[in-house]
């Protein structure tokens, strides 16, 4: 458990490198749009996939 914990720190560490590393801020509001915009994808499809399956037996 100890070493999984240490493995997610070091993995976040190593984000924040890299997010501080970026210095150009067009870049990094494009990255955090695309984020968004991947987590608002995953959720629109997964809601219209339910709705499907909804009308299916129904």
């Amino acid at each position: 458990m100890k070493a999984a914990m240490n493995e997610l720190k070091n993995e976040a560490k190593a984000k924040l490198l890299f997010w501080n590393k970026i210095d150009s801020k067009a870049i990094k509001v494009g990255l955090v749009f695309v984020f968004i915009g991947l987590i608002a994808l995953k959720v629109f499809t997964t809601a219209l996939t339910f709705d499907w399956l909804k009308n299916l037996f129904a």
